[in-house]
């Protein structure tokens, strides 16, 4: 008998009555018993349309209350969209331009969520930007605009290069997705070790940091060695009150369980800024002249979101310089989507079928890429709260893309009239979450070999850039396997390599992911994951959708 997936519920010993077998019957609407050979063919199929317990009733009281969840929904992911834009367009060449390429990331967001709503198998799914592919983002945004100030680029030449190279490499990000889905090669993206997802997500933790940090002091932040620009002429001043703020509302949000924290957080922000700013007798400009408020170009129709996507102006002579960083990107979204896609199959008790929600994903990117977008996937948290809510049909899904576009085709630029200060404290949450959960607390759940390789990864990143750094990580793995007594990819049989990643093995060795007095062989993601999705679900989960 064959070693079940690590990720997906154990039913090796089930008997072919079990509950387990009725679930999926019953899930795939079956009238009767089959035959033996029908109804093996069909416990071998996983759930696409899951059977995720009693619905809220009539459409009469479903579709309010699933308009409710999608506004609930909305709320929390607005402002985490809009803080990833800023991130992905982080230097200070492109802040004249935010209002708009925050509007395009928003139409992103809008073009995941409408796709995930219509063909996932999971109808009260939440797809947004996600943060796995935003450092890759942001690394070529950069990249362009390195390029622009060498080659002396006009403004409207570099606007052009990155938005549409963005979004081709979205587009075959996606289909590089689907192709895995496709082929049924997800099990194969599984094998990436996850204590270098975690030094990978920890060192995402410290991008958002640094870059929210930049955004308030108005400069252009790339390394430890770069902070001491963050004191020069005052500017501390800008950065002080969205630090306090930051690890207010992430301490806030940790101790108070409830989805109306963060909303609540980040609307207190944007009172106490503008009451301030009554109290010393301060308006917009002048506070935009100090700079508590970004620069903006002038507000225009909703049609001009797309006004940068110049297929004239574009330098296509530096879009081959970016496919390493694509065929990376590809790789770390394809493993952070089947880890989201993880969380939400323990919150259901059932198997759900990795290749078909990777080709889902893919799909999404695919259109996100062609409508000018970026990278996205499932937000595990807030599909699971969807779930837990009672909402099984895909009006909260719907509602959400319908506020994000009413944002977009806002008469004005929204962040003409938000400090910085509100999505520098944003993003500080995130970099204080995720640095503690995956450098701090991650250390009393793993090995000191796991731990190692983490810490090796962070570093690494930090030194080499992301690509380098990964497979730095994977280097330091596997020689921390190998003389710890484990086998690399070298000299070691299937079976072998399954137990070394995956947990268990041949001869019932333990892999150095498996917890100690784990005896089921379960992957180490599968604990970190129970340990998240299990519990009352927090609003900051939104942002940790890649873990």
């Amino acid at each position: 008998m064959g070693k079940p997936d690590p990720k997906l519920p154990n039913t090796a010993n089930s008997s072919p009555t079990s509950s387990s077998d009725e679930d999926i019957n019953r899930s795939f609407n079956h009238p009767k018993s089959k035959s033996p050979r029908k109804l093996k063919k069909q416990q071998t199929k996983l759930v696409t349309e899951a059977d995720d317990g009693p619905t809220l009733g009539p459409l009469s009281i479903r579709l309010p209350i699933g308009i409710l969840y999608g506004m609930i929904n909305a709320a929390v992911v607005l402002p985490v969209m809009m803080s990833f834009g800023t991130i992905i367009y982080h230097d200070p060449v492109y802040s004249p331009y935010l209002p708009t390429l925050i509007k395009l990331t928003l139409v992103s967001s809008m073009v995941h969520q409408l796709c995930f709503s219509t063909f996932s198998s999971l109808p009260y799914s939440i797809g947004q930007v996600q943060d796995a592919g935003l450092i890759f983002l942001s690394g070529i945004s950069s990249s362009f605009s390195g390029l622009a100030a060498g080659g002396n680029w006009e403004d409207r030449e570099l606007l052009a290069t990155s938005t549409i190279g963005l979004s081709l490499c979205t587009a075959c990000l996606g289909l590089g997705l689907m192709l895995i889905g496709r082929c049924r090669l997800a099990r194969f993206v599984q094998y990436l070790p996850t204590p270098v997802v975690g030094g990978y997500l920890a060192y995402i933790g410290f991008f958002c940091g640094q870059s929210g940090l930049g955004l308030m002091a108005g400069t252009e932040v790339k390394g430890l060695s770069e902070w001491p620009k963050l004191m020069e002429g005052g500017k501390w001043e800008l950065v002080l009150p969205g630090v306090c703020g930051g690890l207010f509302i992430y301490i806030t949000v940790r101790r108070v369980k409830h989805m109306a924290v963060l909303p609540t957080c980040m609307l207190g922000i944007l009172l106490l800024f503008y009451g301030w700013m009554w109290a010393k007798g301060m308006d917009i400009e002048e506070a935009r002249e100090k700079g508590w408020i970004g620069e903006a170009e002038p507000a225009g129709d909703w049609t001009e979101t797309w006004k940068y996507i110049d297929f004239r102006s574009v330098r296509w002579d530096a879009m081959p310089q970016q496919f390493v960083t694509m065929v990376s990107m590809t790789l770390v979204v394809a493993l952070s989507s089947c880890l989201d896609v993880a969380a939400i199959e323990l919150e259901l008790g059932k198997k759900l079928d990795y290749d078909h929600e990777l080709s889902t994903v893919g799909l999404s990117n695919l259109v996100s890429g062609l409508t000018g977008g970026y990278s996205g996937s499932y937000i595990f948290s807030q599909t699971i709260f969807t779930l837990r809510s009672g909402v099984r049909d895909r009006i909260a899904g719907y509602t959400v893309a319908i506020m994000e576009g009413i944002v977009v085709c806002l008469p004005f630029p929204i962040i003409a009239y938000i400090p910085k200060l509100f999505f520098g404290s944003l993003l500080v949450m995130i970099c204080a979450d995720l640095m503690n959960e995956w450098l701090l607390e991650v250390r009393k759940k793993v090995s000191g070999i796991e731990y190692s390789v983490a810490i090796g990864t962070f570093v690494l990143t930090m030194v080499t850039g992301v690509e380098w750094g990964i497979l730095g990580g994977i280097a330091v793995y596997h020689v921390l396997m190998w003389c710890s007594g484990g086998k690399g990819d070298e000299g070691g049989s299937k079976e072998e390599m399954e137990g070394l990643i995956n947990g268990g093995g041949k001869g019932e060795r333990r892999s150095s992911l498996q917890f100690e007095g784990d005896d089921d062989g379960s992957h180490f993601f599968d604990k970190m994951m129970d340990e998240s999705a299990r519990t009352t679900m927090s609003p900051l989960q939104v942002v940790e959708n890649s873990i």
